[in-house]
């Protein structure tokens, strides 16, 4: 028996084993139960190198594999990962979380497409698994493949209808495939389940302002900015909902609230420009835009911006200087 204490290192396990005539088989079998002891003793660089070891020698044996795939991922290995989950496969491909532990280790990789098979395998052969549903569905999600993963946020929503981060996560892929009134519905079922939580109450508020519902987005993104004064994204937010409601005046005081709060972000300097536009303080929306141009030049909309207020209010020197 081979214990955390009989290998200290990485010359333990080679001492262990050099100058004995042992088997292949019965040497990764060993080079297996030292990887264990010495990752469990927090030697993991000796653990990896033990576990190689022991899968260059046997990787068609399951508990070799098996094991070595554990090693693996547990020391941030995830191609070494992903390959020993694949010789798994090759023995047991109807292994429902095998595929989904491949999965993880294929995207933790950076190899999504490999991730997504191994995904949607393991939820079509476990549909009863929300977490095999959700994570493949989140996969398809992040590679911006919505008419894809709206099929296992379904399923995962059917799986645990209370959970209110996927109802949202549906709600999002629904709008992009623009069925806005069924993502609507959703957010706000999302934010029934979840009422304090911030992201699906600024969520349903932007789903609402995209149907044209400003009354009841607003009555949710003010209670939001009562709870959370200090969050710039909602006080954007409620800028936004203000304008919509045509209520200018408000939704200036919200976006010079966000700004007092994000300073160099660009885009709110943008929007509050286009507030003052409308407001026909001209001089003021010129300066906006001047700020938001400074902040972000590559974006061309703020100097195209500009160029257009100096001309409607006749400063044709300060727009040739900037055109």
């Amino acid at each position: 028996m081979i214990s955390a204490a009989s290998v200290g290192d990485l010359e333990g396990c080679r001492s262990y084993l050099g100058g004995r005539d042992v088997p292949n088989h019965e040497r990764a079998s060993i080079y297996c139960r030292l990887s264990e002891a010495l990752f469990h003793i927090g030697s993991r660089d000796d653990a990896l190198e033990c576990a190689r070891s022991a899968f260059d020698l046997q990787p068609e044996k399951e508990e070799i594999a098996n094991l070595c795939a554990w090693v693996f991922s547990n020391c941030g290995e995830h191609e070494a990962a992903a390959a020993a989950y694949q010789r798994l496969l090759a023995i047991r491909p109807d292994w429902a979380a095998g595929h989904r532990h491949a999965s993880g280790s294929f995207a933790a990789a950076g190899r999504l497409d490999l991730a997504i098979s191994h995904g949607r395998k393991a939820s079509d052969l476990d549909p009863q698994s929300f977490e095999f549903a959700f994570h493949v569905a989140c996969l398809l999600e992040t590679i911006g493949e919505p008419a894809q993963a709206v099929d296992y946020f379904t399923r995962a929503v059917a799986l645990d209808p209370a959970d209110a981060g996927v109802a949202r996560h549906l709600s999002t892929t629904l709008l992009a495939l623009d069925q806005s009134e069924q993502a609507a519905k959703l957010a706000l079922r999302a934010l029934a389940l979840a009422p304090s939580d911030r992201v699906s109450a600024l969520h349903a508020s932007e789903l609402l302002l995209r149907t044209n519902r400003f009354e009841e987005a607003a009555a949710i993104i003010l209670d939001v900015v009562e709870t959370h004064p200090e969050d710039p994204v909602a006080l954007r937010l409620l800028s936004e909902t203000q304008m919509l409601r045509g209520l200018i005046e408000e939704a200036l005081d919200a976006i010079d609230r966000a700004l007092a709060l994000a300073p160099e972000t660009a885009e709110y300097h943008l929007h509050r420009a286009n507030q003052l536009y409308r407001l026909g303080r001209l001089d003021e929306a010129a300066e906006a835009f001047g700020r938001a141009a400074a902040i972000d030049p590559s974006n061309p909309d703020a100097k195209r911006s500009q160029l257009t207020v100096y001309f409607d209010s006749g400063r044709f020197i300060d727009a040739l200087a900037i055109g």
